[in-house]
């Protein structure tokens, strides 16, 4: 029976709860630890979903971690064939670039220019570390991995870049307005205040999540101690404290969304894919 695969890419970040809800779906797990040089898998159809974790390096860092390119290579043909993919952080950006969408700094909003007007600078870096709320359609809207959300959930954050929406190649003779729009093939399922795609779905079994719903309290700990130096320029010199803190207040309510996002994400996909 084919299984899941998971690809770590560092020790410190690890699959956290998505072992236990596999396993008592019944689904077997194979992780891959790429960083001690396990294999990136090369058959695609004998995978029965890809999970791939999230890491300190970027899409773009391919010569320095070769793995990268064959993740997105794997990534290309699970999209080709719409087979079941759940990209988290890192993993979200590898499946937003493997389906075609640019993946570049998160920065501040600036507004467009008015007609006539130069182009403005770009704004500046805007990472988000640590604590923040996201927001859902209300009430979940209708995408099944997000039914029982809570807008204004408290996510655990770790990332510099964002991306693109992926989307369908436009008609070759798209019809003029006022037509409908020619079909994205996308859903934005959840935004946070500095960076508004967080969780999107592409075409019907590709789902990217730029926050993280697996971890656990030892999880996070790992994260902020692995990264502490990007955490104190981000954060400040108390930012590690504050991370922790932060922790502390909003896990009750974390572990029950992540658990229940997760959940939704096998369930979805049993109904949906056969898995």
């Amino acid at each position: 029976m084919s299984k899941a695969i998971i690809l770590q890419h560092v020790a410190h970040e690890g699959p956290g709860r998505i072992l236990p809800i596999f396993r008592d779906f019944g689904i077997p797990v194979e992780v891959r630890h790429l960083y001690k040089g396990d294999e990136v898998p090369t058959a695609a159809e004998e995978i029965r979903v890809l999970i791939v974790l999230g890491g300190p390096m970027g899409v773009a860092d391919v010569e320095k971690y070769p793995y990268l390119q064959q993740e997105l290579n794997l990534l290309r043909a699970f999209v080709a064939a719409d087979r079941s993919v759940l990209g988290i952080c890192l993993g979200a950006q590898l499946l937003a670039a493997a389906a075609g969408a640019k993946v570049y700094p998160n920065t501040k909003f600036v507004p467009p220019a008015k007609p006539g007007e130069p182009a403005p600078p770009p704004g500046d870096p805007l990472p988000e570390f640590g604590w923040g709320p996201v927001m859902f359609p209300f009430p979940g809207g209708t995408e099944p991995l997000v039914q029982g959300m809570i807008d204004g959930t408290p996510m655990f954050h770790w990332h510099f870049d964002t991306f693109d929406l992926p989307r369908f190649p436009p008609p070759p003779n798209p019809a003029p307005p006022p037509a409908p729009p020619p079909p994205t093939g996308n859903a934005l399922i959840s935004s946070s205040r500095n960076c508004r795609n967080q969780l999107f779905r592409f075409k019907n079994r590709l789902f990217g999540v730029q926050y993280h719903p697996e971890l656990t309290r030892e999880g996070i700990d790992a994260i902020v101690q692995a990264d502490r130096d990007n955490c104190v320029k981000v954060l400040g010199t108390d930012g590690p404290d504050k991370v922790r803190a932060d922790t502390e207040k909003y896990y009750p309510r974390y572990e029950k969304t992540g658990q229940r996002l997760l959940t939704n994400f096998v369930q979805y996909l049993r109904v949906y894919s056969g898995v």
